[in-house]
């Protein structure tokens, strides 16, 4: 045990405490009870069951991975990358030996979606991170006393550690008291309740060849023995793997089906309605999980993704850069430094819309050559690469316009330059 552990230990002496049965455990994560109207116990392990918000998780948590993440540095010309820190290897490339930055901002985001907290260990030395490893949120018990924040973790063993607030990275959600993040799961757990009751009616009834239950009725009065051995007689010739044979009935006995149809339920209808409640909660267009709108066009496709990447995804990238700049810079680096999710892939839309936006901005003035070649990833040139262009009759209210200087192109077209 190094002395930094055992000061921390003497400081903030371990307890035996259980995780998931401990009672101070589930009302933090889930309040004071998991189980769903429709009498299903609604949990992230549970919910993840269902297809419908397994798929919001995937892509959300998939597509805030795969955007770059990267450190910057403030200058007098805007930012520029800050790849000397040691901080923007982590982030960018690989934040602890075992896993890369996609797999890392992947499963974290995916403890926001589910449990409404990540929690990530901070390696570090006097100066910098060394590492960074994510927690299970579900082991982890945030405790509060006065203005100190303690974070008591159980590993897979059942080992207890207490961290004091600089060694974890703590992004919460949406949240109430402004420490714990709300598990969006706990207040979703009606809806998703009902689309798992769904799924498991739906499983019975093709266990059971897609029939409904049957009653048997007798003229007369059976005696309990009589009763069950006809049951069991019945069910053994004629269902499972002897379904749909012919059944003989003798003695009076008769057959009527009960229970409600798939129609008189409407089973399909309530499928649908369970994955548009979900796809909403999670705020994921319904095309993207699979569960197409029929009423929708390539025009209104394209703005549901828009809209995905304004009010879903950048909401979470905030979120999680804020907290990077809160949790993981120190002192005056705060103030130096910041890291960003560029977005720009997802919004670059197709090749002749680009190159028209680009066309634009080159005519204008706001983009060199360069610049477009660096959003299509093209190493740039030497030789004009930098340069910006203005449009020949635009000048300053009250002045007069400059006079251009014209280069040649060597193909009879001359272009325009500032001075």
């Amino acid at each position: 045990m190094s002395i930094r552990d055992a000061v921390r230990k003497w400081l903030f002496p371990s307890e035996e405490r259980a995780n998931v049965n401990d009672p101070h455990f589930w009302p933090q994560i889930f309040g004071d009870r998991h189980l769903s109207q429709s009498n299903i116990v609604v949990t992230p392990e549970t919910a993840m069951k269902l297809s419908a918000v397994y798929a919001c998780i995937r892509v959300i948590a998939e597509a805030i991975a795969s955007i770059p993440l990267q450190l910057y540095k403030k200058s007098k010309d805007g930012k520029e990358l800050a790849e000397s820190h040691d901080l923007y290897y982590l982030l960018h490339d690989q934040p602890n030996p075992m896993q890369t930055s996609f797999e890392f901002r992947e499963m974290i985001t995916a403890h926001l979606l589910l449990r409404g907290n990540a929690f990530v260990y901070k390696e570090k030395t006097d100066v910098s991170i060394n590492a960074l490893y994510p927690l299970n949120p579900a082991k982890m018990i945030v405790e509060r006393d006065n203005y100190t924040t303690r974070y008591r973790y159980t590993d897979e063993q059942g080992r207890q550690y207490i961290y004091p607030q600089e060694y974890i990275w703590h992004i919460p959600g949406m949240s109430f008291d402004g420490i714990i993040g709300i598990s969006p799961i706990s207040y979703a757990r009606d809806v998703i309740g009902l689309g798992l009751s769904a799924d498991q009616y739906a499983s019975k009834v093709y266990a059971n060849y897609a029939r409904m239950g049957v009653v048997l009725t007798y003229p007369g009065k059976l005696s309990p023995e009589a009763e069950l051995s006809l049951k069991d007689s019945v069910s053994e010739a004629y269902s499972g793997q002897n379904a749909y044979k012919t059944m003989i009935l003798q003695g009076g006995l008769g057959i009527e089906k009960v229970g409600m149809t798939n129609d008189e339920a409407q089973f399909i209808e309530q499928k649908a309605m369970s994955i548009e409640e979900i796809a909403r909660i999670f705020k994921v267009p319904s095309i993207l999980i699979g569960h197409p709108d029929k009423a929708a066009t390539y025009a209104s496709v394209e703005q549901q993704m828009l809209s995905f990447i304004t009010h879903t995804i950048r909401p979470w990238t905030s979120r999680i850069e804020q907290s990077i700049t809160k949790s993981l810079l120190q002192g005056r680096e705060q103030k130096k430094y910041y890291a960003e999710f560029n977005l720009n892939d997802f919004v670059r839309g197709d090749i002749s819309t680009r190159y028209s936006a680009y066309a634009a901005g080159r005519q204008w003035g706001w983009l060199s050559i360069n610049d477009i070649r660096k959003l299509e990833n093209m190493n740039s040139i030497e030789e004009g690469g930098d340069d910006y262009l203005y449009p020949l009759n635009m000048t300053i209210v009250g002045e007069e316009p400059l006079e251009p200087v014209t280069q040649g192109g060597g193909n009879g077209q001359d272009e325009v330059q500032g001075k």
